[in-house]
């Protein structure tokens, strides 16, 4: 079993792995266990006045084993452009889904086994995510960036591997039936009329009716399309199912859809900053989205903005010291020497990444 050793924080080198989860005095974790430091974040512990951390002992340098390099593939050489590449790959599909193509659906595993060979890139994953995406192909972007989300959220509740490839394809599937849908409502500039919205919510009937047949399509996969958008408090569609009535795919799912499509720029509104959508999140859709689920994104994919760059609603650039697990959007950052607790202080905002 691997010791954990006490250390001086003015003695931490980087690649040293942190052996028990940092909390901050207001409980907000700093830094995860089993995190590799880093300059950056060593500087941060210092900042923070932090002096004693654990850390494994076969991570101390004189114990790790030098580490064999090996030539990365080519697909995995960078993974922006992997990422492109899937998202082209995936228009291709529904762009053949709207000819009446219906066997280029086998390409989508392709494209799901390159999402999953990834599945331990959580950062590049968030970065891809929460990135400015051209408007008028949001569809294409949205369906490759909820297979991201939805498998890193397969991976956090600790789903089993088979399950989490199945949800890595049920994500990027899941609004398929939008191939069925007028281009004129998907791609229009201004909120959709009454009629115009009864006729989108059909994507997800749309969408299961596309895949039902298909050869080796699994049930699971199958049912996250006909299910995502139905809600916890059962005010969702297509039949208005409660609770666990939902399948666990389609209620993970639909977690990883409403915090993409709140990060994304539309034709009607401009994107949330990923901390606005936290709150609204936490605040407003408990009862709307699976609690357990969205506890499991909300206390992991926050983590990773520690030590992001923020614009304040004043102007002023910031850093984000620590997440607030109480109200997640609201962190304390750091703004020059002094630290702001947003969630004491009430006209001030996050506006933006920088």
């Amino acid at each position: 079993m691997d010791r954990k050793i006490s250390i001086n924080v003015n003695a931490c080198l980087p690649e040293m792995i942190i052996a028990e989860t940092i909390y901050s005095d207001y409980g907000a974790v700093i830094v995860w266990e089993k995190t590799e430091l880093n300059q950056n974040i060593i500087n941060r512990l210092k900042d923070l006045d932090i002096e004693i951390i654990q850390v494994y002992e076969s991570s101390l340098p004189h114990n790790r084993k030098r580490k064999e390099v090996k030539p990365q593939k080519k697909e995995e050489a960078n993974f922006t452009e992997s990422y492109e590449k899937n998202t082209d790959e995936f228009k291709t599909v529904l762009q053949d889904l709207s000819a009446g193509k219906t066997s280029s659906i086998e390409k989508t595993h392709k494209i799901v086994e390159s999402v999953y060979a990834r599945k331990d890139q959580h950062r590049e994953i968030i970065d891809c995510v929460t990135q400015i995406r051209k408007i008028d192909e949001y569809t294409y972007y949205h369906s490759i960036n909820v297979s991201m989300l939805s498998m890193l959220i397969g991976k956090w509740m600790k789903l089993m591997p088979d399950d989490i490839r199945l949800l890595t394809q049920a994500g990027l599937l899941h609004d398929v039936g939008k191939c069925r849908i007028s281009p004129a409502i998907i791609n229009k500039p201004d909120k959709l009329d009454e009629d115009e919205y009864e006729e989108m919510k059909k994507h997800s009937e749309y969408g299961y009716y596309l895949v039902q047949y298909i050869e080796g399509m699994d049930r699971k996969v199958m049912e996250t399309i006909l299910y995502h958008h139905e809600r916890y408090d059962g005010s969702g569609y297509p039949m208005g199912l409660v609770g666990e009535q939902i399948p666990l795919f389609a209620r993970i799912v639909g977690v990883a859809d409403t915090f993409d499509a709140m990060t994304a720029n539309r034709p009607y509104r401009l994107k949330s900053s990923p901390f606005n959508v936290f709150e609204l999140m936490q605040n407003g859709c408990f009862g709307y989205l699976d609690p357990i689920v969205l506890n499991a994104f909300l206390l992991n994919i926050s983590y990773y903005y520690i030590g992001s760059k923020v614009r304040l609603s004043d102007g002023r650039n910031a850093e984000v010291v620590y997440i607030n697990r109480q109200q997640y959007g609201k962190p304390v950052v750091k703004v020059g020497e002094d630290y702001l607790d947003m969630s004491v202080i009430k006209n001030i905002t996050i506006m933006e990444m920088l």
